[in-house]
């Protein structure tokens, strides 16, 4: 752990991907419990870059496409300023660094369980093994090593089913790429999705609301924990959290969590999304070992997840924090992309339900007191929305799926 001061009285922190909402949620809770936070981001308007909450803002290559480019921008940062902690923002950053310890352990405290802990944290095999051993077993799924096995589970499920790479991860060629699970309505794209992926996980898509399990995890047990449950995505038939709200989980939720994080060996921040299943209970379907897209919900509802996990890690140990009830979270953009799909299909009465104002929202870019980051956003996604029209002509087999596979709205 680090000393818990540095020499001039103030605890620095790097905290990789400031383009990500996630991150965004982070730098908020650690500047907000003292810490002084450098933000490092891969383009300009990456919206943590443009948080009041950031004290130093600093350009990296992006690990996906220049992993080497990446650690060398990391360890030019934390020789020439000193930094305490490490926080790294992504599953693609957190491979990296992991995988490149002996670069930058010299100068900051990483954080980070042993490097093969941390792969297997990636390892959806892996992850549904440990789940089925303490009662959170994952929806029926065969792990497939080439296209006919793939084809011939996905037949036997009927379709649409779910495929996932084993590995979370992939490193290639001097850069890593975070691979998304696909939901596929066919053979053709079951296929497609086959091919891309290698050895893949062919799931049984099942109904049910997702829930979240996040929290920070140590070796004397869980530091802080917010347990929510989503109510709308995006998309809205399989994708990432758009609205969501804290919830207390149900008997026994936490012991058969702790188990499974002793199992896999995690130490720090992570999430645990579940499916609940009528009359089955909870089952696991992913596990994100870092920051993750509702933090913000977290930290609102008075677990800041980052902030726990800082004070540990700083040898002060911090009191346990618990989400409050009945807190709500809203990734605006992606809120109001669902808000339009049901209206265009016609759901006036859903539609009308998600424009209605309500209280006690966290959001993933607003907030008052610090607008940068939504106004970052809304040049990231113009941007995005050039690069969509340059690469118009490319069709679509499939549809990505991340984090979550499988939600009823």
């Amino acid at each position: 752990m680090a000393s818990g001061l540095g020499v001039d009285g103030q605890v620095r922190v790097l905290a990789t991907d400031a383009q990500d909402r996630s991150v965004v949620a982070a730098i908020r809770s650690l500047s907000a419990s003292g810490l002084r936070v450098t933000a490092v981001g891969n383009a300009r308007q990456a919206p943590g870059l443009w948080s009041r909450a950031a004290h130093v803002r600093r350009l990296a290559p992006d690990p996906r496409r220049d992993a080497e480019g990446f650690i060398a921008r990391l360890e030019q940062i934390l020789s020439g300023t000193r930094h305490d902690l490490l926080l790294a923002g992504t599953d693609v950053a957190l491979l990296t660094v992991s995988g490149h310890r002996d670069r930058l352990a010299p100068y900051v405290e990483l954080g980070l369980p042993s490097h093969e802990i941390v792969q297997r944290s990636l390892d959806r095999e892996q992850l549904a093994i440990e789940a089925a051993a303490v009662g959170l077993a994952p929806p029926e799924a065969h792990v497939c090593r080439t296209v006919e096995d793939a084809l011939r589970a996905a037949g036997a499920f009927g379709y649409p089913v779910v495929v996932k790479p084993v590995h979370v991860v992939v490193e290639s060629g001097g850069a890593a790429r975070r691979r998304s699970a696909v939901l596929v309505h066919d053979a053709r794209a079951a296929e497609s999705a086959a091919r891309a992926l290698g050895t893949c996980i062919v799931q049984r898509r099942v109904n049910g609301f997702i829930v979240s399990f996040a929290g920070v995890a140590t070796a004397d047990g869980l530091l802080g924990l917010a347990i929510s449950r989503y109510r709308r995505t995006w998309p809205p038939e399989a994708g990432s959290v758009c609205f969501s709200e804290t919830i207390s989980g149900p008997p026994g939720l936490e012991h058969s969590v702790e188990s499974l994080l002793e199992r896999l060996g995690w130490r720090g921040i992570f999430e645990l999304e579940l499916i609940e299943r009528p009359g089955l209970g909870l089952s696991a379907i992913d596990f994100n070992p870092r920051p993750y897209g509702s933090l913000a919900l977290a930290v609102a509802a008075g677990a800041p997840l980052p902030a726990v996990w800082g004070q540990w890690l700083l040898g002060r140990a911090p009191r346990p924090a618990r989400a409050r009830i009945g807190v709500r979270y809203r990734w605006e953009d992606a809120d109001l992309r669902h808000l339009v799909w049901q209206a265009r299909h016609g759901h006036l009465s859903s539609a009308l339900s998600i424009a209605r104002p309500r209280r006690a929202v966290a959001h993933a870019y607003f907030q008052a007191r610090d607008p940068g980051p939504l106004l970052a956003r809304g040049v990231q996604l113009a941007r995005d929305a050039g690069e969509r029209v340059q690469n118009k002509g490319r069709a679509t087999d499939h549809e990505e799926v991340e984090p979550s596979h499988q939600t009823r709205n």
